[in-house]
């Protein structure tokens, strides 16, 4: 008895943790269109750290049940790397300045726990079932908002395009990375397991919406991840040059419909043009650099300006407010230093080698599910490709990756013949 009330608690928590994220995925489009200035505060930004105060007090609660840190070193560089600058913050922030951080980062690490102690109890088919249940209303979500936006209201223009932002409304970037982790999630969980005409309309329902928000490198990391995943998986040389001769037949054909056509001007630009890399977005990037390397004393260069300091640090050297980073290599040598980029290079790297030698293994699970390319492609994606877009401030997106990295941990530490739990 007390067993199967552990067994029910923990589906309770995993469960509430996927509502919730679902929740966060159109707290923008509440804010923008229905609560407007309503209220004397930035109802959003209030709404998601409620939010994240309940994804981390959950997980953290499943953590607590299960006091114990996994020997699995990507997690562990990255819990070293978030101790680290927590600590220098403990110099040199407010409190108010960290809360904000600490929560979504230690959130992160406690849900790649959560979704792993899940795993060990219940086992793969129902973490699957949650899963795919996450991923139908997540579509639903991204489908409606979308294109009641395309219908009904006025389309943002931004960076010389009108450009979507679905749920997320007048956050296009935050849009992106939300439809290009859908789209992942639909593509695994609906299109190979059934390849149907409904699933497969649902796919380019979802990739119109993702193009439109004429993101340029979010939709080029998502087919870069995909190539990536076959051009590292393949061991035998055949079969290794037919995958880079089918990415390189579709690189010239998406070289041409992007040159040749509208269908993403944004791109087109910066593929065409001899000033590609001086459009607005990127030299806003290139600003936010130099005068954050230049604000920086040797101190501060060396040990940082602690986690959460980054807004108000670039407000005091230059007087905007609310700049991020848009840049994690930039954000965690400016909050940790030296030391702090020093560990988070370390985590990519670790990162990717698991990564490497995951995905190249030779599978013992029988699932219409391919959980390696799943895992690959969403962690490829988030934790290397998205370094330029703010991927750890949008917790939406990225509370994903960390429950898919659970997934990743679950399988490395349980890949032995017999020893992964996949019964209903």
């Amino acid at each position: 008895m007390k067993n199967f009330h552990c067994i029910h608690m923990k589906i309770k928590k995993l469960t509430l943790v996927l509502i919730i994220i679902s929740l966060s995925s159109f707290t923008y489009f509440i804010d923008n269109a229905i609560v407007k200035d309503l209220f004397p505060f930035d109802f959003a930004q209030v709404v998601n750290i409620f939010y994240v105060f309940l994804l981390f007090s959950i997980s953290l609660f499943g953590f607590l049940q299960v006091p114990k840190i996994i020997k699995f070193l990507p997690l562990n560089v990255f819990l070293i790397l978030i101790i680290w600058i927590t600590f220098i913050s403990l110099f040199s922030n407010s409190p108010i300045e960290i809360l904000p951080s600490f929560l979504r980062f230690y959130m992160y690490f406690l849900l790649a726990l959560l979704s792993y102690n899940f795993l060990k109890v219940n086992g793969l088919v129902v973490f699957d079932k949650r899963m795919k249940t996450l991923t139908f209303v997540l579509f639903c979500i991204a489908c409606a908002f979308g294109f009641f936006e395309a219908f009904f209201m006025d389309i943002t223009f931004m960076n010389g395009a009108f450009r979507y932002s679905g749920s997320f409304l007048k956050h296009p970037l935050a849009d992106s990375m939300f439809l290009a982790m859908v789209i992942i999630l639909w593509f695994e969980y609906f299109v190979m397991p059934k390849r149907s005409f409904w699933n497969f309309l649902g796919l380019v329902l979802l990739f119109f919406l993702f193009i439109n928000t004429h993101s340029r490198m979010p939709l080029v990391f998502l087919f870069f991840c995909f190539f990536m995943y076959y051009f590292l998986k393949e061991k035998r040389v055949i079969k290794f040059l037919r995958v880079v001769a089918g990415i390189t037949i579709v690189l010239i054909g998406l070289y041409l419909l992007i040159t040749r056509t509208e269908i993403s001007p944004r791109l087109r630009t910066m593929v065409l043009s001899e000033k590609s890399f001086q459009d607005t977005s990127t030299n806003t990037r290139f600003v936010i650099i130099d005068n954050t390397i230049s604000g920086m004393n040797t101190f501060e260069q060396v040990f940082g300006i602690g986690l959460g300091g980054f807004n108000n640090f670039y407000k005091e050297i230059t007087g905007k407010s609310g700049v991020a980073a848009h840049n994690n290599f930039l954000l965690f040598f400016a909050e940790g230093g030296i030391i702090g980029l020093i560990l988070f290079l370390f985590y990519q790297l670790v990162l990717i080698y698991t990564l490497f030698r995951f995905i190249r293994k030779t599978t013992v699970i029988e699932s219409n599910i391919n959980h390696r390319r799943l895992i690959f492609i969403s962690i490829f994606l988030f934790e290397f490709c998205s370094f330029l877009l703010n991927n750890y401030y949008f917790f939406t997106s990225q509370a994903i990756v960390f429950i898919l990295m659970g997934l990743l941990i679950y399988l490395e530490i349980n890949a032995r013949e017999g020893s992964i739990n996949i019964v209903d």
